[in-house]
């Protein structure tokens, strides 16, 4: 069975996960931007935004590096920035006692193609 054949569903859904969470908060205007509004509270250190868009850039730069040869050191990198991601996303999630089914989403989807990395590596 073709690996990157199954990593080719599991982006997209990241990608269009990430991208409907950013969509949420620009053009919809819903603060938070969690559709289901259980999300990040208001007192946040940072933009609201700045989630999606990282996991959104994480999502593309993993399809380059999953279809570009020779790029062992960069999808290391890759790996390592969405386990830390991931990890401390959802640590941070149960902390505050969130829980969002799009980020958990990503999260699932994240992390099972941090996994089939490395049978592509």
């Amino acid at each position: 069975m073709n690996l990157k054949l199954i990593s080719i569903p599991l982006f997209a859904i990241g990608i269009i996960d990430s991208a409907y969470l950013l969509y949420e908060h620009y053009i919809l205007y819903t603060l938070p931007y969690c559709p289901v509004n259980s999300c990040l509270p208001p007192d946040m250190p940072f933009p609201s935004f700045i989630l999606p868009l990282l996991g959104l850039i994480w999502f593309l730069i993993g399809i380059l590096l999953f279809y570009v040869k020779n790029q062992k050191i960069l999808l290391k990198l890759w790996r390592i920035a969405g386990v830390l991601g991931i990890v401390c996303l959802f640590g941070y999630s149960v902390l505050i006692g969130y829980f969002c089914p799009y980020c958990y989403l990503a999260h699932a989807t994240g992390l099972i193609l941090v996994f089939l990395s490395f049978k592509v590596d």
